[in-house]
C-alpha cells in the first residue's frame, strides 16, 4: 500500500508558502544567478494541483561524491499520482541547485518508516534518486519544475517507487488465512492408509472369536479371507481410480478457474491501465495548455503594452502636429494683415514724398526767384520741411558754433588771455552742452527715421 491522500493531512500546506519564497530568495542571495526565474518556476509549482502539498524550504544539497553544496532552496512535501483508480501521495525532496535553471534539479523519494523504495525500479535508486529522461535532457528554455512535477506523477503512477513494508501481523493473518482456505483433495495413500487400519481391525476383530471353529471352518474363513482380500484389492483399485479421476478434475477446474482468473485480472489491470494512461494524458495535456496559454498571455500582454505605448505617442505627436499647423495658419493670417498694413504706409508715404517734393520744388523755385533778385537771406537758404527737421537744423547749428567757441577758446589760452582754471571751466559747460545737443540731435534722427 502507498500513502493515500488522507496520510498528509492538507493543513501541512499552508496557504503562505508561496508567501515564504521572497524571504528565502533573499536570505540565499548571491546563490543563484536567475533569483527571478526560480521564484517564477518554484511559485508555478505550488499554484498547480500537483504541488499544493509541497513547501519550500532551505537545506545543503549532498552530492555524489560526499561533499554538500551551501544551504540551497528545497520544495518538501508529496506528489500525488493515480494507482488502480485511486489517488496517493509519495513524499519527495526537489533540491534546486546552484546553477539552476543552467542545471537540473535534483529529486528525492523520501519513504516514511511504514514504507520501503522498490528494488530495481526504472526511475528511482535505493538512495531514493530520481533519474529521468526529462531530467537528463533538461533544457533551460524549454523545461521547468511544473511539467518536471507531471512526468514524475504519470511515471510513478504507471511503476510506483515505493510499497507498504509486511509487519508481523499481516504475516499471521495470511498464514492463518492460507492453512484454513479450501486447499486440493488428499492424495491416494492418505485413504489407502485409512482403509487398511480398519482392515486390519476388522481381521483381529474376527479372528478373536473363532477360536471354537473347526478345521473346515478355518478353510472356509481362509477362503472367504482370500476372495475377501482380492475383493479389497480391487475395490482398492477402483477407489484409487476414481480419487484420481476426482483430483484431474479438480485440478483441471482449479486451473480453468485459475485461468479465468488472471484473464479477468489482465483485463481490469488493462483497463485500469488504460483509464490511467489517459487520465494522465490529460493531466500533461492540461498542464502544457496551461502552460502554453500563460506564455502566449504573456507574450500578447507584452506586445498589447507596447502597441498601446506607440498609439499614445502618435496620438501626441498627431496633436503636436495640428497645433503646429493651427499656429502656422495664424501666423500666416497675422503676416497677411501686416502686408497689407505695410502696402498702405507705404502708399501713405510715396503720397507724402510727392507732396514733399511738389514743396521743395516750389520752394526752390522761390528761392531761386529771391536769389536771382538779390533780395535772398542767409537764414532762408536751408529751410525746414517739418517740426524735426527744424530741431535738427537748430542742434546742429548749435553744436557747430560750441565747436567754433571751444576752438577760440583755445586759442586764447594760448595767447594768454584766460587762465587755465577759467578754460577747464568753460570747456566742462560747453562739452556738456554739446553732448546734450548730439544726444537730442540722434534721438530725433532714430524717430524721424521710424516715420
Amino acid at each position: 500500500k502507498l500513502l493515500k491522500n488522507d496520510t498528509f493531512p492538507k493543513s501541512i500546506i499552508t496557504m503562505t508558502a508561496i508567501d515564504l519564497l521572497p524571504s528565502l530568495l533573499h536570505h540565499l542571495s548571491g546563490t543563484y544567478r536567475d533569483p527571478q526565474r526560480v521564484i517564477r518556476d518554484a511559485e508555478n509549482l505550488l499554484r498547480s494541483p500537483l504541488g499544493r502539498h509541497l513547501r519550500p524550504t532551505t537545506e545543503p544539497l549532498i552530492l555524489d561524491d560526499g561533499t554538500s553544496t551551501p544551504p540551497v532552496l528545497m520544495l518538501g512535501g508529496t506528489l500525488p499520482m493515480t494507482y488502480r483508480g485511486q489517488t496517493y501521495n509519495i513524499p519527495i525532496d526537489i533540491y534546486l541547485p546552484p546553477a539552476y535553471p543552467l542545471r537540473p534539479p535534483t529529486v528525492f523519494v523520501r519513504p516514511v518508516s511504514t514504507m520501503a523504495i522498490k528494488e530495481n525500479h526504472r526511475h528511482v535508486g535505493l538512495d531514493g534518486r530520481v533519474y529521468l529522461p526529462y531530467l537528463s535532457e533538461w533544457r533551460p528554455g524549454t523545461h521547468e519544475l511544473t511539467e518536471l512535477a507531471v512526468w514524475m506523477s504519470s511515471l510513478f503512477g504507471s511503476d510506483p517507487p515505493c510499497y507498504a513494508k509486511r509487519t508481523a501481523a499481516t504475516s499471521a493473518a495470511s498464514s492463518v488465512g492460507s492453512g484454513s482456505g479450501g486447499g486440493n483433495p488428499p492424495s491416494y495413500s492418505q485413504a489407502s492408509t485409512t482403509s487398511s487400519q480398519h482392515s486390519s481391525y476388522g481381521a483381529s476383530y474376527g479372528a478373536s472369536n473363532g477360536t471354537s471353529a473347526t478345521s473346515a471352518a478355518a478353510m472356509n474363513q481362509q477362503n472367504n479371507r482370500q476372495s475377501e482380500s482380492e475383493e479389497e484389492r480391487r475395490r482398492r483399485q477402483a477407489i484409487e481410480k476414481e480419487i484420481a479421476e476426482a483430483n484431474l478434475a479438480a485440478e483441471a477446474a482449479r486451473r480453468a478457474a485459475e485461468e479465468e482468473a488472471r484473464i479477468e485480472a489482465e483485463q481490469t489491470r488493462l483497463r485500469q491501465e488504460h483509464e490511467q494512461t489517459v487520465s494522465k494524458m490529460r493531466v500533461m495535456a492540461a498542464s502544457k495548455a496551461e502552460f502554453k496559454i500563460q506564455a502566449l498571455f504573456s507574450q500578447y500582454r507584452e506586445e498589447m503594452k507596447v502597441e498601446l505605448k506607440d498609439q499614445k505617442l502618435l496620438e501626441r505627436g498627431k496633436e503636436t502636429i495640428e497645433r503646429l499647423l493651427k499656429e502656422g495658419e495664424e501666423k500666416k493670417a497675422m503676416l497677411e494683415k501686416d502686408g497689407k498694413q505695410v502696402d498702405g504706409m507705404i502708399e501713405e508715404l510715396e503720397e507724402w514724398l510727392a507732396s514733399v517734393d511738389a514743396s521743395n520744388e516750389s520752394e526752390e523755385d522761390k528761392k531761386s526767384e529771391e536769389i536771382d533778385g538779390n533780395c535772398a537771406k542767409v537764414d532762408l537758404l536751408a529751410l525746414p520741411a517739418d517740426t524735426h527737421s527744424a530741431q535738427m537744423l537748430e542742434l546742429s547749428a548749435e553744436i557747430a558754433t560750441i565747436d567754433d567757441c571751444i576752438y577760440y577758446l583755445d586759442q586764447s589760452l594760448v595767447r594768454g588771455g584766460i587762465t587755465l582754471d577759467v578754460f577747464m571751466k568753460e570747456v566742462r559747460k560747453l562739452s556738456k552742452r554739446q553732448f546734450l545737443a548730439k544726444a537730442h540731435l540722434m534721438k530725433i534722427a532714430r524717430i524721424k527715421s521710424r516715420v
